[in-house]
Parts: structure tokens; C-alpha cells; sequence
């Protein structure tokens, strides 16, 4: 009895021991944090940190788990050490973890000062010296960049490899002798759940590879996290009556195909972007309702101006 109590005595002063000199491990540095997909419903952030072992021995860390919290310390995504890692003696070790992130709610994290989203990496795990456990945890306030990712993403008009800017149709709104109009009625979504305003957008109609005339939206659109899509519409002036001409002349009834080319303008975050874009349809046009019309046209200009008796 005397002689287990020795050794119960013995291992708990080597547990007292152990614990004083297990140094907490520490948060050396975040190395990187970077979006890997950006997508409609998912963000899926790549985050690299490394763990320093302050021990004279060697450190097994066999669980890990890391969470991002927003500003209000709420978790916005987390991460689980999928191996277990040994870090030698007064060294340290880089881990990597993949976080999946919620798209709208942390579109709404984004400053509209810097164009960042401001979060915290918060650690808990639990590792080893000496056959010897100890949890231990950190966190460190990080802000991600978004303004050069913002700047590409929101004029691409692509969301996970589809169009978010989508033609609903083309016509003409107004066809003359010697000047004519033409709409294009467009639905342009907004699947991240960003907040924007699609300024304006400069371009030139081309028919055949001519430049037939110049256009612009007919209205500015406005966007936040609660608008989903939205319908909009160009105008397109033609100036270039010869060239429309050609193109119709040669089509009874049936649709001609043009290309816009123009600069979106998009405020968004505090910057405005500017992009090229282009784009592609097909116009409706029959040129039996065409001529009919400038005949009724002319018929009524020649009864108007009949002296009258």
C-alpha cells in the first residue's frame, strides 16, 4: 500500500511538472488567406497559418479546429484539422485549411471604405509533449482585400460559368427614311447578393462589322442584397442609315444579327469600375411592314401639304 502511494505520488509530481513546462502553443503568423471560388451560394476561402511549438520537445497537435468570426464574434465559417502534426522543439509548422463561407451574408461584410471584409481566425485545439496533454487556443483579427477580386468579378456579368446579363429581346423601336432606334431589353441577376449600381453603359451597335450607331441605358440600376435581378434597357441611336439599310435590304422577314462593344460603369463599395464588355443578338425585321409603312408615311406628308380648297 505504502509503495503504491509512492508511485502515485511520483506520477502526480510528474504531471504537475509536465503541465509547467508545457508551453501553450501560439499563433506565429497567418501566412495567407485567399479566395479560391467565388461562387453563387459558396465562398471557399484557402487559409494558411503557422503553429509554433515554444516546448523543448517535440509538440503532437492531434485536433484543430479553426473558425472565422465576424466583427460581432458570430461564426461565419470554420475548419477541422483533417491529420494529425508534429512540430519539432521551438519550431513551427504550417497548416492549411479550406473554409467555406456563406456568399450573401458575407457580401454584406464587405467595407465600403477599402473595399475589405474584416473578420477574425480563432483556433482550439489540443496537443501533446511528453505523452502529456494541453488544449490550448488564439485569435487574431485579419483583414482580406477584395477590391482587385471585386474589380473582375462584378463586371464580368459570369456567375459560376453562365451569363447574368441575358437578352430578352431586340427590336426596332422606331425605323425612319433617314435615322432609326433600336432597344434591347435585357434581365441582369445578381446571384452574390452585392450592392451596386450598374452607371451606365457607352457602346457602339455594329452591324457587318460597321458601326451603325451609338447607345446607352436607358436608366441607371440599382442593386442590393435583397434584389435578386432586375430588367433593364438600351437605346441605340443609328446614325449609320447606309449600313442598317444594306443589312435589311436583304431580309424579307427575319432577324439580322449585331454586336455591342462598350465600357460597363459600375459604383460599387465605395469605387467605380470600369470595364469593356460585348455582346451579342439578333434583331427582328420585316421589310414588307418597313416599306408599307414609309408608303403610308409619304401618302399622309403629300395630304398634308395639298392646298385646301
Amino acid at each position: 500500500m505504502k509503495r503504491f502511494s509512492i508511485i502515485f505520488l511520483i506520477i502526480i509530481m510528474m504531471s504537475l511538472s509536465a503541465c509547467k513546462l508545457f508551453k501553450q502553443p501560439t499563433l506565429e503568423k497567418i501566412h495567407d488567406v485567399k479566395i479560391n471560388k467565388f461562387g453563387v451560394d459558396e465562398i471557399e476561402v484557402a487559409l494558411s497559418i503557422s503553429i509554433h511549438n515554444p516546448n523543448c520537445y517535440q509538440l503532437k497537435i492531434d485536433k484543430l479546429d479553426v473558425e472565422l468570426l465576424n466583427k460581432h464574434r458570430q461564426k461565419i465559417g470554420m475548419a477541422t484539422l483533417q491529420n494529425k502534426v508534429t512540430i519539432p522543439k521551438r519550431r513551427s509548422n504550417a497548416l492549411d485549411f479550406t473554409v467555406t463561407l456563406q456568399t450573401r451574408p458575407t457580401a454584406k461584410m464587405v467595407s465600403a471604405s477599402n473595399q475589405s471584409v474584416y473578420f477574425y481566425i480563432s483556433g482550439k485545439g489540443h496537443g501533446k509533449v511528453l505523452g502529456f496533454g494541453k488544449t490550448f487556443d488564439f485569435e487574431e483579427p485579419y483583414e482580406l482585400n477584395l477590391k482587385e477580386y471585386l474589380e473582375s468579378l462584378i463586371p464580368r456579368f459570369q456567375a459560376d460559368g453562365q451569363n447574368i446579363f441575358k437578352i430578352k429581346r431586340s427590336y426596332i423601336k422606331e425605323l425612319g427614311l433617314s435615322q432609326a432606334t433600336m432597344s434591347v431589353d435585357f434581365v441582369l441577376m445578381n446571384p452574390y447578393g452585392l450592392g451596386f449600381n450598374l452607371k451606365g453603359f457607352p457602346a457602339e451597335l455594329w452591324l457587318n462589322k460597321t458601326s451603325v450607331g451609338k447607345g446607352n441605358l436607358a436608366s441607371q440600376m440599382r442593386f442590393d442584397e435583397t434584389i435578386h435581378s432586375k430588367d433593364g434597357s438600351m437605346n441605340f441611336k443609328v446614325s449609320n442609315f447606309k449600313a442598317l439599310w444594306s443589312a435589311i435590304k436583304g431580309v424579307i422577314k427575319g432577324e439580322i444579327p449585331y454586336t455591342v462593344k462598350g465600357t460597363v460603369i459600375i459604383d460599387a463599395f465605395g469605387m467605380e469600375i470600369r470595364k469593356p464588355y460585348e455582346y451579342s443578338g439578333s434583331v427582328s425585321v420585316s421589310l414588307s411592314e418597313f416599306l408599307l409603312n414609309k408608303l403610308q408615311e409619304a401618302a399622309l406628308e403629300k395630304t398634308m401639304s395639298e392646298p385646301i380648297e
